[in-house]
């Protein structure tokens, strides 16, 4: 039993050994937050703070840096919203959905991983075809310049182009070949033949994963299951060896030309492949294993309580587009501006968010209202129910759809 002098003395030591990892900007582990702290900001003052902020290091900061690329609509922003357990990204069936770089934070323990979702790779011309916004052209390569890790992302349901990355892909790995990069194959539970994953992998990495040559795995008649294959897969691909010690030099020659030529649209440096499938979650918590192991000994870039660089604003405007792209067809989402109009945190902490529609004619105005306002309804409806779940608060939504002339209540 200690006395009460030995109490007071313990607890004063206490109190400076917390001061002390305070001054030093380190928190102490018992001390450092649980993940209730970390939240959306709501409000632009409150972003503007801790944005500004300087961040708290844990004891033994880990840091992982990872760029996300890959053509449109591959999955990316829902595979970030999955690692994140959060709803950052908007998401939408519709290509060109995210249209600029954005930053995801995700922390476990003393380790933050920095995720940057980007913009659909394409190329000039297309850019310009489609009269692109210049950060849906730049911010892939501009992610890169400052990642650790570069993810590939493939669409395993895309029969045209799940064979061969494209060059814009290969031009930036190529520009970036320091970075260690991991093939994704995203939307596997979409094929009817699982076995078709080992055919185009292979391709895709020209039979090399980790450095390890590997061999086409003959198409067996035994059924396995998903979990099966793809295991058996990625085995194959990392730890399958060719036999080269006992070709001539001159025949090395020849062969490292020929494989230049038969391998000249895919990447043979992917140190890991990753099969899943995004929207139902499976397969992700291993690639979020594999971002917590690489990350390395280094000072937290974000406050532990961001979750996203967006601002709210961002935020709201982006998960409203979202809505209005899933529910509109062809064109006509994309000849649409959202905006906000109002904006307020009341004291009982429901935020209260009045978005503006603006299309650029009245066919636009009238495909987002809908028959009797079926449309608009849905879409608030939905955008509202999101809205609550990223900023994890009440949240109270009016959308009002015009064109420069004249203005409707939507809902």
């Amino acid at each position: 039993m200690f006395s009460r002098r030995q109490v007071v003395t313990l607890t004063a030591l206490t109190r400076n050994i917390l001061q002390s990892c305070r001054s030093r900007q380190s928190t102490c582990a018992s001390d450092f937050p649980s993940q209730t702290h970390r939240s959306v900001p709501r409000t632009l003052l409150e972003y503007s703070r801790l944005q500004s902020a300087v961040p708290s290091q844990p004891s033994n900061p880990k840091l992982l840096r990872v760029a996300i690329i890959g053509q449109p609509n591959v999955g990316k922003s829902t595979l970030v919203n999955q690692l994140m357990r959060w709803k950052v990204c908007a998401v939408s069936s519709k290509v060109h959905t995210t249209r600029h770089n954005a930053r995801a934070i995700f922390v476990n323990g003393e380790t933050q991983i920095v995720i940057l979702d980007t913009p659909g790779i394409v190329d000039l011309d297309h850019g310009r075809k489609h009269h692109l916004e210049a950060t849906m052209i730049v911010d892939p390569e501009h992610a890169l310049l400052n990642a650790d890790l570069v993810a590939v992302m493939v669409d395993a349901s895309d029969h045209w182009r799940r064979h061969t990355l494209d060059e814009e892909t290969l031009r930036l790995l190529e520009y970036n070949a320091q970075l260690t990069s991991v093939l994704i194959v995203n939307k596997v539970d979409l094929l009817r033949s699982k076995r078709q994953v080992l055919e185009f992998t292979h391709s895709l990495t020209g039979g090399v994963v980790g450095g390890v040559a590997a061999n086409r795995e003959k198409i067996v008649k035994k059924r396995l299951s998903p979990e099966e294959l793809f295991a058996r897969a990625e085995e194959k691909l990392r730890t399958e060896t060719a036999n080269l010690q006992t070709e001539a030099l001159d025949g090395m020659n020849v062969q490292k030309q020929q494989s230049q030529n038969e391998h000249k649209n895919c990447w043979r440096n992917f140190s890991r492949v990753f099969m899943i499938s995004a929207l139902n979650d499976d397969g992700v918590s291993d690639i979020r294993n594999f971002f917590l192991q690489s990350a390395k000994p280094s000072e937290w870039m974000y406050p532990f309580e961001i979750v996203t660089d967006q601002n709210p604003h961002e935020l709201a405007t982006l998960i409203v587009r979202e809505k209005v792209l899933n529910h509109l067809p062809r064109d006509v989402p994309y000849n649409l501006s959202v905006r906000v109009a109002g904006w307020d945190l009341d004291s009982a902490g429901v935020l209260h968010i009045v978005l503006e529609i603006i299309g650029k004619s009245t066919r636009h105005v009238k495909h987002i209202l809908g028959d009797g306002g079926t449309t608009i309804k849905a879409v608030a409806a939905e955008s509202r129910q999101d809205l609550a779940a990223t900023f994890r608060s009440d949240v109270s939504l009016k959308l009002v759809v015009k064109t420069d002339t004249s203005a409707k209540t939507g809902a």
